[in-house]
């Protein structure tokens, strides 16, 4: 039993308080789970427009509640059209793709490996369980993200009300959070940059990777361009082999089927020009955005799909990203860094 000094103690009311809070915060968290990804779209997106939000209300003059608007009508014009895009037209070109086209070129790779090392390096049973893993990875990213109509519907709802509250919304967050001085400028900027390098540098990547391997599909005559350009996007966000996983068997395809120069143009726009956009991305991005490693990109692809749906593609690498930040501030606001320590030899 407590007895009535204890029952009063401060910091025994203070850890009772905080067991309080900290319950009450996991049932909300937990019941609203669903709806995580909409409140980080809505700050992502909140970032993004920040600057534009206070040009039109503190230079133009506008009403807060009039630029929201407008801002959200510009939003949900990119959705839409994005949507349209996704679901329509790609989508709509899956039941008539010809896996084949891409499993060919690996099934030549193959076994110019295995001729090459004299014994089965690459087995058949990989590739043969393999024919359907292209469709069913296109499908899962779409049909997860037929289910988040709501989720994206709520995160337009937060955003508007983050676009009215404006600069007193984030000097109550300013205000309130755990952070030094030092530190909170530190987030701020981290921040800044980790969004737009993720929220901006990932969708204009594959983009920019989309609409070449889309021009060099035109050339050379494939079908179903738009759903193979989709995919090479996709496939641009893996680390090291990227956008070659399938332009390269794509080139090689084509020349085992007799069509020499559309499989040469195919591979040397694959190696020399597809595989190098993201290069010139980035250069263009390096002043805005922080360059995401490329590890962070594919676990947090491999994290944010299942959670987000298709936009985890963005998210999943920003969840990462925001989580090793953390990290770096706690270590930093804790003082647990040494200065002098001394940097590891080499061998």
């Amino acid at each position: 039993m407590l007895s009535r000094t204890d029952r009063y103690n401060p910091f025994f009311r203070q850890l009772l308080f905080l067991a309080i809070l900290i319950g009450l915060g996991v049932i909300i968290f937990w019941q609203l789970s669903f709806f995580v990804g909409a409140f980080l779209g809505a700050t992502t997106l909140y970032i993004v427009l920040r600057k534009v939000l206070f040009h039109m209300t503190e230079r133009w003059r506008w009403k807060r509640w009039i630029a929201a608007v407008v801002l959200l009508l510009v939003v949900c014009a990119v959705m839409l059209g994005a949507g349209y895009l996704i679901f329509e037209v790609v989508a709509s070109e899956i039941p008539a793709v010809n896996s084949a086209l891409l499993l060919k070129g690996f099934e030549v790779i193959q076994t110019k490996i295995n001729d090459l090392f004299g014994y089965t390096l690459v087995p058949a049973k990989l590739l043969a369980e393999s024919r359907v893993f292209i469709t069913r990875l296109v499908s899962m990213l779409i049909n997860t993200t037929y289910s988040f109509a709501a989720n994206n519907l709520m995160m337009l709802v937060i955003l508007y009300f983050m676009l009215v509250g404006g600069r007193s919304m984030e000097a109550v967050l300013f205000r309130y959070a755990p952070f030094s001085g030092r530190s909170l400028k530190l987030v701020r900027r981290e921040a800044k940059q980790m969004i737009f390098g993720n929220a901006i540098g990932i969708p204009v990547v594959m983009l920019a990777q989309s609409v070449t391997a889309a021009l060099f599909y035109w050339i050379v005559g494939l079908d179903n361009i738009l759903f193979w350009a989709f995919l090479t996007g996709v496939f641009g966000l893996v680390p090291m082999l990227g956008t070659a996983l399938v332009t390269v068997p794509l080139g090689i395809y084509l020349l085992a089927t007799g069509a020499m120069w559309q499989g040469i143009v195919m591979l040397i726009g694959a190696v020399v020009v597809i595989a190098n956009v993201d290069n010139l991305c980035r250069i263009f991005l390096m002043k805005r955005a922080a360059d995401t490693h490329p590890l962070i990109i594919i676990f947090g692809v491999v994290l944010g799909i299942p959670l987000f749906g298709f936009w985890g593609i963005i998210f999943g690498p920003l969840l990462i990203s925001g989580f090793l930040l953390l990290i770096r501030i706690y270590y930093l606001e804790y003082r647990l860094l040494r200065n002098d320590t001394p940097p590891p030899s080499e061998a």
